[in-house]
């Protein structure tokens, strides 16, 4: 029998990482096809994936993009549904593909994501995002770090691979306006640390090029200064940081700052 899904699994020197990564995709509670797609690792990443994968697919460095790198695994996937997951974002979840997979129930469904409760709308358990919704919260939705789509869909709307960033929003735009759904499920979040593991200026460069594009996609209001004041003091506290404290984070005066550094461009590029 085939497996009804592969796993995408983008990496470029994740030696430490992938191993867990992987393992956690072969203790589904429903088999999978594993494709890794590595990008150039000058560590033994290549030699780590081989003994978990069912295929390892190696490309320059010069040829990555995060779109092209899942286009390139889509097209080898021997499943209907695809999952795209970084080498360093293990689910901690054992059933997080078969529980994926029940989404599809729904012919209109077009992918699945995960996010950390609340969703901005003030919702719990599974959002259905649509176009409207989209539209009310642009920065909130699927994330190619950990989720899933159909494969007769993709061959319809490939990810964009010229895209340096945010090649999930802007996939997740097209899909949207098509008609179709994103199922948003809590219980399909996956937590990776890996922005924040390289430093607040390479976090404040990935967000700019992020905000670049998704500030492209919706012909808005321009965003001053003003609005990116409300994006800083507009957080969500937790059990273990309050509201405060989120906004003292140089992480968040770091993504906050790229994020308007990167609309502003947008924006003007567009001549608004």
């Amino acid at each position: 029998m085939l497996p009804r899904a592969t796993v995408i699994v983008r990496a470029k020197d994740s030696e430490r990482t992938i191993e867990r990564t992987l393992s956690a995709l072969r203790a589904q509670t429903v088999p999978v096809e594993i494709v890794v797609v590595d990008s150039g690792s000058a560590d033994r990443t290549p030699e780590v994936a081989r003994r978990h994968c069912d295929r390892l697919i190696e490309i320059p460095p010069g040829e990555f993009s995060f779109g092209r790198a899942l286009n390139i695994g889509a097209r080898t996937a021997a499943a209907p549904f695809h999952f795209a997951l970084s080498s360093h974002a293990a689910p901690d979840r054992a059933d997080w593909v078969e529980r994926s997979l029940a989404h599809y129930e729904d012919p209109r469904v077009a992918g699945t994501g995960g996010y950390p409760e609340p969703a901005p709308n003030g919702g719990t358990g599974t959002v259905i995002q649509d176009l409207a919704l989209l539209r009310a919260e642009p920065w909130w939705g699927y994330s190619n770090t950990a989720g899933s789509w159909r494969g007769e869909l993709w061959e319809r709307f490939p990810f964009d691979e010229r895209l340096a960033a945010a090649e999930d929003r802007e996939w997740s735009w097209r899909v949207l306006e098509a008609g179709y759904l994103i199922a948003m499920d809590p219980e399909l979040e996956v937590r990776s640390g890996h922005r924040l593991g390289h430093g607040l200026r390479p976090l404040f460069r990935r967000v700019e090029r992020e905000a670049r594009v998704i500030g492209g996609l919706d012909p808005g209001a321009p965003y001053g200064p003003l609005d990116a004041l409300r994006d800083w003091w507009a957080v969500t506290p937790t059990d273990r940081r309050s509201a405060m404290r989120i906004r003292s984070s140089p992480w968040h005066i770091a993504a906050v700052l790229g994020r308007h550094r990167g609309i502003r461009s947008a924006r003007r590029a567009g001549g608004r």
